[in-house]
């Protein structure tokens, strides 16, 4: 299972689509890393260069 620490379970790939539960744990380590990839990039880690 892949959870969502906003709904508090099963992370939901798309709205109104699947619950991410009952995986293969490829099945979920290939879902974690496309949401994770999803994610904006934290605006603190961001550097200025000269």
């Amino acid at each position: 299972m892949v959870y969502d620490r906003d709904l508090k379970g099963p992370a939901q790939i798309e709205k109104g689509g699947r619950f991410a539960e009952k995986l293969s744990k490829e099945q979920a380590e290939r879902i974690k890393q496309a949401l994770t990839d999803a994610l904006p990039a934290p605006a603190g880690n961001a550097r200025a260069w000269p």
